[in-house]
């Protein structure tokens, strides 16, 4: 009996990790329609790096990536360099990497929670077959969101270093695992080292005295800590070579507005008798940052966010308007809290809530419009095992009741078909509504808009594309797959850009080859009949000659190609 029950489980999980590197990997060209320019510039990168071992601005080997001029961690580049070389460069081939580490993501769940309850492999399981059907997780898998890649190391490595509390060889690749996720993406390169040291408190320094059970853990631990400590100052490091920019950028403490909303809220005080000392006490900049992190702070663990809104923007695969979970897991999430509540600690589940209620504090620092999904992917799968310890503990509360085996049996089928049927309304979406809704800000167009070019430029002396096209020339290196020697030649000289303006796409006329870059003034272009014009409709007149439209999915017009 306990081999036929060890061996069924063993087949749904297989049945489910099968079914997950599926979801995540079939047309992974065309779902998420569109290819932006973040994903090509990590694509191209990555070529670069295999064809000179120099990235796009030739860096050798770089640890950060200047990108364009928004300084990224370089990561997911040196891990689509094998797929690149086998595929070539284009946009399975650059998206492939996150797909594979979505599927290992599952797995790597699933071992996690096998660990934290090795008596329980019903948890596990659910808690994998709810992360391989998250259609949060599934969006940030299918492109080359390096977001994603933080879904994998961290439960990777919090299995790896529970694992090690009983053989420290295991510890070393645990601080492997957490090094590696501190170049994956800005946010996950905050939580880490806090989810490293929660790790010790909720399975070590609880035991006993903390500072001193914490000495003798890192001596027993030599070799993992130091190596987590080498990834850790390596990465610390990296804020002086540019990556510090991202964040001092986005960061709320420097608003938009340069704090012309306090200035406002105390001029209207003082306008209605207020003296000016008192102002400054209720309107100064340290109440604003307070206020503008716990909102976006809480916004992120609202039910709105979760089941209701979900991702603020399209930018990154996901659909605006529908949660990053399905809504009967709210059930699940409310059954986790009353069970939580009434029995007593379980360390290794307080252990999740503490990594749930971490994940945000990144997100809520920063800048943007709201309900950034990318920026708290570290939520991931913390939130998907709530959910399943949730599922479960309902699942015996209607146990209670007369026959309960087949009331289990019910529940069970029951939450399939649920799951199924959501699952396959995500799917509808997905493919049918999304790439309607999303094109334009997925940069859909710029692949036909490219080709096309190419097939006509030798007729011409300059090829002028508007920098409204976005990054215009990562367009032109990665479908034109530029030699990156060349390219390398030409990029060295536009990093005069950074002396006059913060991003290269705000940089007026650099070139690469006979394209030319920057905005497109009619009244001097139209005068010439030796170059090629591509931009938006609304940069050109209503009785301009075009050569081409390229369209988006609802048959609007995306880009213009035109002869003058």
């Amino acid at each position: 009996m306990f081999k036929k029950r060890y061996l069924g489980a063993n087949l749904i999980l297989i049945l489910i990790v099968a079914l997950a590197f599926a979801v995540r990997v079939i047309g992974i060209d065309k779902y998420p329609v569109g290819f932006t320019q973040d994903e090509a510039s990590f694509g191209y990168d990555a070529y670069s790096l295999l064809k000179t071992g120099k990235d796009q601005w030739g860096e050798r080997f770089p640890l950060v990536l200047r990108s364009f001029g928004d300084f990224k961690l370089p990561l997911y580049s040196y891990l689509a360099i094998p797929t690149v070389a086998v595929f070539g460069l284009n946009e399975f081939a650059v998206r492939l990497p996150n797909a594979i580490f979505g599927g290992l993501a599952v797995i790597a769940t699933y071992l996690m929670v096998r660990e934290f309850k090795k008596e329980d492999r019903k948890l596990a399981i659910l808690a994998a077959l709810l992360l391989a059907f998250s259609p949060w997780h599934i969006s940030l898998s299918r492109g080359a969101f390096e977001a994603n890649l933080t879904t994998f190391f961290i439960p990777f490595g919090v299995w790896l270093y529970l694992k090690g509390l009983k053989n420290k060889k295991w510890m070393f690749v645990a601080s492997l695992s957490f090094g590696l996720n501190l170049f994956s993406y800005h946010t996950a390169r905050l939580v880490t080292p806090v989810i490293f040291l929660g790790l010790y408190i909720f399975f070590v320094g609880l035991n006993g005295n903390f500072f001193r059970g914490l000495k003798k853990f890192v001596g027993k631990n030599k070799l993992g800590f130091f190596t987590f400590a080498l990834f850790f100052a390596i990465s610390a490091s990296s804020i002086f070579w540019g990556a510090g920019q991202r964040g001092s950028d986005i960061i709320i403490s420097n608003p938009t507005d340069k704090w012309a909303a306090v200035s406002d809220k105390r001029y209207e005080a003082i306008l209605g008798g207020m003296p000016e000392g008192v102002s400054r006490i209720f309107s100064n900049k340290i109440n604003y940052v307070l206020k503008v992190f716990t909102n976006n702070y809480l916004s992120y663990l609202s039910p709105t966010f979760l089941f209701s809104q979900g991702a603020g923007e399209a930018t990154y695969g996901m659909i605006p308007g529908i949660g990053v979970m399905y809504f009967f897991e709210l059930f699940f999430l409310i059954s986790c809290l009353l069970v939580w509540a009434k029995r007593k600690r379980i360390r290794w589940l307080e252990f999740i809530f503490f990594w749930i209620l971490v994940s945000p504090i990144p997100a809520a620092l920063t800048k943007g419009p709201g309900y950034a999904a990318n920026r708290v992917v570290v939520m991931i799968p913390a939130i998907q095992i709530i959910s399943a310890y949730g599922a479960l503990s309902l699942g015996e509360y209607f146990s209670r009741f007369k026959r309960p085996k087949f009331i289990r049996l019910i529940y069970y089928c029951a939450l399939m078909l649920i799951l199924t049927i959501s699952f396959t309304s995500f799917l509808e979406n997905y493919i049918y509504h999304s790439p309607i809704h999303s094109s334009s800000f997925m940069q859909h167009g710029t692949r036909e808009t490219i080709r096309y070019v190419s097939t006509i430029e030798d007729e011409y002396e300059e090829i002028r594309i508007s920098r409204s096209v976005s990054v215009p020339q990562i367009w032109v290196a990665f479908y034109k797959k530029w030699d990156p020697k060349d390219y390398q030649r030409y990029s060295a000289s536009w990093l005069v850009y950074e002396e006059k303006v913060s991003y290269i796409d705000q940089f007026e006329g650099y070139r690469l080859g006979k394209y030319s870059f920057g905005s497109i003034d009619w009244n001097l272009f139209s005068q010439r009949d030796d170059i090629l014009l591509v931009g938006k409709p609304s940069e050109f007149p209503l009785d301009v000659s075009i050569k081409a439209t390229v369209r988006y999915p609802n048959a609007q017009p995306a880009y213009l190609v035109v002869e003058p």
